[in-house]
């Protein structure tokens, strides 16, 4: 389900950031990406992606990241070794997906990421479990 379908959406306050490659919706504690279909996520969008939270939070804020992987795309594993350096933005990430493919890829990333990382069948899971990371409370 799309961000701005669900009820999440009605509930929460957020800004919405439109890319070339996909939709940013940024909130308090967390923000949400939509990579649009047939999109290759690569250290290029993930540059772009970082400018627009630092412009947009500052660069000490922290911050949880919800991937919902409503569309097929891919991504560049090895983007997830930038987060375990210490001037990262993101402290937990959640990778919602809706296909086994898509699940079974988010098991590989889950290996390679050095914060913490749930992986949800649900936006609603997702959310949850960002709102009530002891980071945020």
């Amino acid at each position: 389900m799309y961000f701005e379908d669900s009820d999440f959406s009605k509930a929460l306050r957020y800004d919405k950031v439109v890319a070339k490659f996909a939709n940013y919706y940024l909130l308090d504690d967390f923000f949400i990406i939509e990579v649009n279909e047939g999109e290759h996520f690569n250290w290029d969008k993930l540059n772009s992606l970082l400018d627009a939270l630092r412009d947009h939070y500052g660069n000490h804020k922290a911050l949880a990241y919800i991937a919902n992987r409503v569309n097929s795309y891919s991504i560049d594993p090895v983007l997830w070794s930038y987060f375990d350096k210490d001037d990262s933005i993101l402290v937990a990430a959640s990778i919602v997906t809706y296909r086994d493919s898509s699940y079974m890829n988010a098991n590989i990333e889950k290996q390679m990421a050095k914060i913490p990382l749930k992986r949800a069948h649900s936006l609603g899971e997702a959310i949850n479990w960002v709102q009530y990371l002891k980071e945020f409370n």
